[in-house]
């Protein structure tokens, strides 16, 4: 018997943002699908080419989508396994857009899936959390951070998922300066000690001011 062993290397990016990456099981799954020619195997291998092998926005399973809020919906197939006996599993991370139409959506993956011999199953829900640009919350963060940098503070919408969803309006408050290279959950991540100290006094000055709002609302 001859055992032969093929390892990919990939490229991690952050789930919210699977174009920045390289996907190892994608790309094996694309060497082993021009092997294969039938069965099992080859059937799951052209699945992970066709849903996941050229983009990451889900148009091949019919869940794409965009709104100007958040922007795309993404999907990243983060683990991918195969046994012959249980034959393939593909986890997704779907990051979806504030107005994303959920049940629809699944509904329109479970028809394309119909006739194939994959099915879809929601394992977990966590829903996006937004806070209205216009609340004097997002305002005060907002002067705090121009006041500061001296630059005009932008509103972003990401598809991680931080502590903020616990509170009815948290938010994620920097510390990404403009210019700095994201390196969020990358191999020897770090950060600018004067970015550090900068973000230091801006969180200070916003958590001054907040807690000056509310006690004057009182």
């Amino acid at each position: 018997m001859i055992t032969t062993t093929i390892s990919v290397n990939g490229k991690s990016a952050h789930a919210m943002e699977p174009n920045k990456g390289v996907n190892a099981a994608v790309v094996l799954a694309s060497f082993l699908n021009e092997i294969f020619t039938d069965g099992a195997s080859k059937e799951f291998t052209q699945f992970i080419v066709d849903a996941f092998g050229n983009e990451t926005r889900g148009r091949y399973l019919g869940l794409d989508f965009n709104d100007e809020i958040s922007g795309d919906t993404t999907l990243n197939a983060g683990i991918v396994s195969y046994t012959p006996e249980e034959g393939g599993r593909v986890n997704v991370s779907m990051r979806y857009s504030v107005t994303y139409p959920f049940e629809e959506k699944v509904d329109k993956c479970t028809d394309v899936l119909v006739d194939s011999p994959f099915n879809l199953e929601v394992k977990s829900n966590s829903k996006p959390h937004h806070v209205d640009a216009n609340d004097p919350f997002i305002k005060t963060l907002q002067e705090v951070y121009t006041a500061y940098t001296g630059e005009e503070a932008e509103l972003l919408s990401i598809g991680g998922g931080t502590y903020a969803r616990v509170l009815d309006k948290g938010v994620a408050f920097g510390m990404l300066f403009p210019g700095r290279e994201d390196v969020a959950h990358q191999a020897d991540e770090y950060v600018y000690i004067e970015d550090l100290i900068k973000a230091t006094a801006i969180y200070a000055a916003a958590i001054s001011r907040l807690v000056s709002n509310e006690e004057g609302e009182r």
